[in-house]
């Protein structure tokens, strides 16, 4: 595989298999919800139903944000919100450091998505939102994004940087 095939294809790699923890985490709510309501119950949680629906809507919804690179930006930031809180919540305590700095270290890779988005491979130029089809159409009509978060605002973005600096 060459160096051009790697760049390409690892983000795409990377994406998944950052998001892989929350998503089995996700089905284990599912499949264990009453167990689970009992858990959020135990740790003071209110309204702890509710909170699971929640936890599960934003694991789901996050992962396959940035799996597809649909809005990756918005599914990482939510998933650090996310993993911010269930790490002041649930690995405080004692016998909690490993599992609190796996949590900043996934936050690190949330990070990276959240500021650089999806990389090459993704369905973001698929997504049927008012915005991102406002941005095509006047991508397409040869106009300039000024958006500010899209790859093609970043990437221009970046070079005034570098010519400034």
């Amino acid at each position: 595989m060459t160096h051009s095939n790697i760049q390409h294809y690892t983000p795409l790699v990377a994406r998944t298999l950052l998001v892989l923890l929350f998503i089995i985490s996700g089905f284990g709510f599912i499949t264990n919800f009453a167990g689970t309501v009992g858990y959020f119950t135990a740790m003071g949680i209110p309204l702890p139903a509710l909170m699971l629906v929640l936890v599960i809507i934003v694991k789901f919804a996050g992962s396959l944000s940035i799996i597809s690179g649909i809005h990756a930006r918005e599914g990482a930031w939510a998933l650090i919100g996310f993993t911010i809180l269930a790490t002041l919540i649930g690995h405080t305590g004692e016998g909690q450091m490993i599992n609190a700095l796996k949590n900043v270290s996934i936050i690190g890779g949330l990070l990276l998505v959240a500021v650089h988005g999806a990389g090459p491979i993704s369905l973001k130029h698929k997504c049927p939102c008012p915005k991102c089809k406002a941005h095509r159409s006047m991508m397409a009509a040869g106009g300039a994004c000024s958006c500010g978060t899209c790859e093609g605002c970043v990437k221009e973005k970046e070079v005034e940087i570098h010519i400034e600096g």
